[in-house]
């Protein structure tokens, strides 16, 4: 029973985390209230105060379920490919399987920013740390970076990424994945040259 129980629990929160991750994303954090939230999950506000202190909180747990889902994905990947491709090939596999935006690389990457805009979260939150899993995996790719050249890569990858897929979705629905497709090899080409 409690196994039951606890998996119950966890989609509680996994769909309460999602719904804020939405709601920042298409109505802009000045709109996200725990209220707000909770009605997009379709639970009471009592319940979103059971998982979580804050709105800050919940999208600290998008964010770091996220990261490792990214950090699996990647692992998958082929050993041959240097972070840059791997990024890419995620991103491009994506598109072309049709995934929710919200599971995007650019909400990501979005979310961080928001989280940032919102200032310092009540929660102990830690970006080093829920970033540690995605630095050690650049850094087995990359031993010859040092630690401030790791933080550099992925700063400029996932700002080049998320500024095509920003391009991206400023069309008009219905839009093309393959015009995002080519955004996205475009934005790593630059990073290349």
């Amino acid at each position: 029973m409690s196994g039951l129980r606890e998996t119950k629990k966890a989609a509680t929160r996994t769909a309460l985390s999602r719904a804020a991750a939405q709601l920042a994303l298409t109505e802009g954090p000045e709109s996200l209230t725990v209220a707000t939230i909770a009605a997009e999950a379709g639970f009471s506000t009592r319940t979103f105060h059971n998982y979580f202190a804050s709105r800050e909180e919940a999208l600290v747990e998008f964010m770091s379920s996220q990261i490792q889902n990214l950090i699996a994905q990647l692992e998958e990947l082929p050993a041959d490919l240097d972070t840059q491709d791997a990024l890419e090939h995620l991103v491009i596999n994506h598109f072309r399987k049709g995934d929710s935006e919200l599971d995007s690389f650019s909400a990501l990457y979005q979310v961080g920013e928001i989280l940032e805009k919102l200032g310092p979260p009540p929660c102990a939150f830690d970006a080093n740390i829920m970033l540690e899993p995605l630095r050690l995996f650049f850094k087995h790719k990359m031993p010859q970076l040092d630690d401030f050249e790791i933080d550099v890569s992925i700063h400029l990858q996932a700002a080049a990424i998320a500024a095509a897929l920003k391009w991206y979705y400023r069309n008009p629905e219905p839009r093309d994945p393959e015009e995002a497709i080519e955004l996205v090899k475009r934005a790593s080409a630059l990073l290349k040259r």
